[in-house]
């Protein structure tokens, strides 16, 4: 069997406050995902590092994994940023990686 060759693929990554995703997905779906998955998860912070911040943390996250082609990446990144307000401390934070194989 022949595998197709997609070109480049990235994974994003966004930690975000617990309920941020189900607000942003349908957004995220008429950007036009194909799909993604959500892991929750609990932050930690010590409490030094509390009074750092200056804010409440809420440890309680959630974590969307997207798999896209990279000509998609800038879209998704742009639409997280200004719907999760990520340039605001305590909103979350985002990343992508470059993905250099996938099998199923």
């Amino acid at each position: 069997m022949k595998r197709k060759r997609f070109g480049m693929l990235k994974l994003i990554v966004a930690i975000l406050p617990k309920g941020k995703i189900k607000v942003i997905m349908p957004v995220l779906k008429d950007a036009g995902i194909f799909g993604a998955t959500v892991l929750s998860g609990k932050g930690l912070c010590t409490e030094e590092g509390r009074g750092k911040v200056g804010l409440p943390i809420d440890s309680l996250r959630e974590v969307l994994i997207l798999l896209t082609l990279e000509g998609n990446q800038e879209k998704l990144v742009k639409i997280l940023e200004k719907q999760c307000n990520l340039k605001e401390p305590g909103k979350g934070i985002l990343f992508v990686m470059n993905v250099s194989r996938v099998i199923g």
